[in-house]
């Protein structure tokens, strides 16, 4: 008798190896893929805060709320301010008379003030999300 193709029982096991593995591959692809969206804003971020020092050490002072971002693209500090995160969320951006400055990223969940919130007050990271980089 000539036996050519697989047996069920055979096609089950490879089906069954196959759907573990997908099991295993797309939990990893979601992990890195929300690392990887999270060390993109942080870097943004630190590019920013570093112009904004730069600003803060030619004028004093850091801009105003209404002067960010346009007053560090007029002036030369930064090329373009990026204005969206990772996440397509807006940076938040604010200043108390000149002295200080908060840059937020709203994180992951695109709420503002939970654990993966990304956070710069004057120029220090103050919260980095919820990954540690």
């Amino acid at each position: 008798m000539d036996n050519r193709g697989f047996s069920l029982v055979e096609l089950l096991i490879v089906i069954l190896i196959l759907a573990v593995l997908t099991g295993i591959a797309i939990p990893a692809y979601y992990l890195l893929t929300a690392r990887a969206r999270e060390t993109a804003t942080e870097l943004e971020m630190a590019n920013i805060a570093k112009a904004l020092e730069i600003y803060n050490s030619d004028k004093q002072s850091y801009p105003s709320s209404e002067e960010y971002p346009d007053i560090l693209t007029d002036n030369d500090y930064m090329k373009s301010v990026p204005g969206l995160d990772a996440w397509e969320s807006g940076y938040n951006y604010s200043s108390v008379d000149g002295t200080s400055y908060t840059l937020n990223s709203k994180g992951m969940d695109k709420i503002n003030g939970n654990s993966d919130d990304i956070t710069i007050s004057n120029g220090v990271f103050t919260s980095y999300g919820i990954y540690s980089n």
